[in-house]
């Protein structure tokens, strides 16, 4: 139950400590023995944990006001911030009531819409679609067809009522009467793509073929940790977790829906199929399946089936209308799901006369190299570092965060460009990869990501954790402090940047591809939309294709779930697809570790950097003007 008292909101719930969170002027009363960040859960605010609450990523960190917290210490917060009160709202238990204040770098903020995507031009043939029947042509048309929830009650009305002109809504895959009504409704539907950050969608007017909107949120999951595997250790270790976790994806859609629908002003019951495309564990944990068997044993491979799941939107809990189908895009593998396949059939690669290179580049960065004919598919674990774990001040690309670097030749200060122009909050991933990429050519870095430490460069120091440098002085911070890159930091990308590369290496390797066999790249994700591919390519991330055209495909896993949605075609191929793909399983592999430890002098091996490798020796270390 919520009151209002002045400008708090109060939760009211019987308990024995009261939290009040600051700035967002939020109370909630807690058992004793809570902690902060389960306090903040029951409120709907969102702090930012990417270990799922378990200590280990220092994300989550608050200042304690007023009264007291039971915590333990932790090496993840420096000695300033423990003298200021800073915590960990993981660890600290709540004993008394308390005033907490939520810093802006560990809110979890807007995200950046990132749900544009590239179509190919196709010929409409719906999963859905709208007729006009007759009371006589309805009862012929049961003969072929089931009936939806309600159906036949409203029919039976309808009937009674003595109406001639009947508006059906049919399901042609599952032969089913989704709707019935006596005047014209709108005919919509939903592209949803489950990713693991975050969940976006596209609202479709079936009738005319066309996507009317889009809009994005976080992914209620995240507060049960930010890679899949904290996800399904909860689903493991909680006796309902698997219910939980589906119910925070489900609520996040909801979520989407409301403001779709608000936005277009229409109704949720016009809303009659639903596409959903998602990574394997995304999946699994929206359909409600025991994601157990995609980690029982990395050592074995692991066969999945690779068909579509068809659901009752009812079942799930998706509020459209009742009798609305959800159709699941297939997997092809434990590290290869119903989003890479909607990034082959977005991008084309599924048309390709000849091998081309598909990349979404993300927490679990995807590989597919093929072309009409065959896909050859890796998933590297390139790790959470380009969504900001690991790292001193990464975030996601949320207002303030840094997403683009560049590095003055003359004074080696560090001139960056925020998402919305706004105060620097810290770093995100393409920030980092511009950053590492500036260090690099400017004579900073060595080959292996180590600061140059007598080049006279003043923005380079010796801090609590090793050589740093700073980025952004703590007067033109969001955050009062200064934000920096340390050695571990750079570390960090580099060992994701050499998970990608190697993977893209091994594929090649087994089809005895060069660089200079690739004549296409597609770039794929929220996150390659906003890659500079010049610094990817001088970090050692992906190769020197000096030959190959490169197309930014944008969000291909919600391109494949409006593909689907709108043409019965493009649902055929994707399970064509889904069927061709042979995953290669990068951990299993004999090839994979020596590529990826050559990745750990930049740029990496010379048969992928054919002429950048040799010129990067050249790299003289920076020197001040005299």
């Amino acid at each position: 139950m919520k009151a209002s008292i002045g400008c708090i909101t109060m939760i009211r719930e019987d308990a024995e400590c009261l939290v009040y969170f600051l700035p967002h002027n939020i109370a909630v009363k807690v058992v004793k023995g809570s902690t902060i960040l389960e306090a903040a859960l029951r409120t709907g605010i969102g702090i930012r944990s990417v270990c799922g609450g378990k200590g280990l990523c220092g994300k989550c960190k608050v200042i304690v006001k007023r009264g007291r917290v039971e915590t333990r210490r932790s090496d993840l917060l420096k000695r300033e911030e423990a003298e200021k009160g800073y915590v960990l709202a993981c660890l600290a238990k709540i004993v008394e009531n308390i005033e907490v204040e939520i810093p802006i770098e560990s809110q979890m903020g807007k995200p950046k819409l990132q749900s544009s995507v590239l179509l190919p031009s196709i010929k409409p043939k719906p999963l859905v679609r709208q007729i006009v029947l007759t009371p006589r042509d309805f009862s012929t048309t049961l003969l072929a067809y089931t009936l939806g929830s309600g159906i036949l009650e409203k029919f039976s009305e309808i009937e009674r009522r003595g109406v001639q002109r009947i508006l059906a809504v049919l399901n042609d895959v599952k032969k089913r009467i989704i709707d019935v009504s006596e005047s014209e409704k709108g005919l919509y539907g939903l592209a949803v793509d489950i990713g693991t950050t975050k969940v976006a969608a596209a609202l479709v007017n079936i009738a005319e073929g066309r996507v009317l909107d889009t809009a994005s949120e976080f992914n209620k999951q995240l507060i049960y940790g930010e890679d899949i595997v904290s996800r399904i250790r909860f689903v493991l270790d909680r006796r309902d977790g698997l219910k939980e976790i589906q119910r925070a994806a489900v609520e996040t859609i909801n979520t989407v829906i409301g403001t779709l629908c608000k936005r277009n002003k229409i109704s949720r019951e016009d809303i009659y199929m639903i596409t959903v495309a998602g990574n394997t564990v995304m999946t699994y944990l929206f359909v409600g399946l025991d994601p157990y068997p995609l980690i029982k044993s990395f050592k074995e491979r692991v066969d999945l089936p690779r068909t579509p799941y068809w659901l009752e939107a009812r079942d799930v809990g998706v509020s459209v209308n009742r009798s609305a189908d959800v159709y699941v895009l297939p997997c092809a593998g434990r590290f290869l799901g119903g989003d890479v396949i909607g990034d082959i059939i977005t991008a084309g690669l599924n048309f390709s006369p000849e091998p081309a290179l598909l990349i979404d580049i993300g927490t679990n960065s995807e590989v597919v190299i093929g072309c009409r004919d065959w896909f050859l598919g890796a998933t590297a674990p390139a790790g959470p570092a380009f969504e900001g774990w690991g790292l001193t001040h990464g975030v996601r690309a949320v207002a303030g965060a840094i997403e683009s670097v560049i590095i003055d030749s003359k004074t080696c200060r560090a001139i960056y460009k925020t998402v919305d122009n706004a105060k620097p909050i810290g770093i995100c991933g393409s920030g980092y990869i511009d950053l590492l990429a500036q260090l690099f050519v400017s004579g900073l870095v060595d080959l292996f990501g180590k600061f140059y430490k007598d080049c006279g460069c003043p923005y380079i120091r010796r801090g609590e954790r090793g050589y740093e440098y700073v980025v952004v002085p703590a007067e033109e911070s969001a955050i009062g402090r200064d934000i920096i890159v340390t050695e571990e930091d750079l570390y960090n990308i580099i060992d994701s940047k050499s998970s990608v590369c190697s993977a893209i290496s091994v594929l090649m390797k087994k089809m005895l591809l060069t660089v200079n066999d690739i004549k296409r790249v597609y770039v794929c994700g929220a996150f390659g939309s906003y890659l500079n591919l010049n610094s990817a390519m001088t970090i050692g991330m992906i190769p020197e294709f000096t030959s190959a055209s490169v197309e930014y495909v944008g969000n291909g896993s919600l391109g494949g779930a409006i593909l689907t949605l709108l043409s019965e075609d493009y649902r055929v191929e994707a399970e064509r697809v889904a069927k061709l793909l042979a995953p290669i399983e990068l951990l299993l592999d004999p090839d994979f570790m020596e590529e990826y430890q050559a990745g750990f002098m930049l740029p990496g091996k010379k048969e992928l950097f054919p002429t950048w490798r040799d010129a990067s020796r050249g790299i003289k270390p920076w020197k001040p003007l005299s």
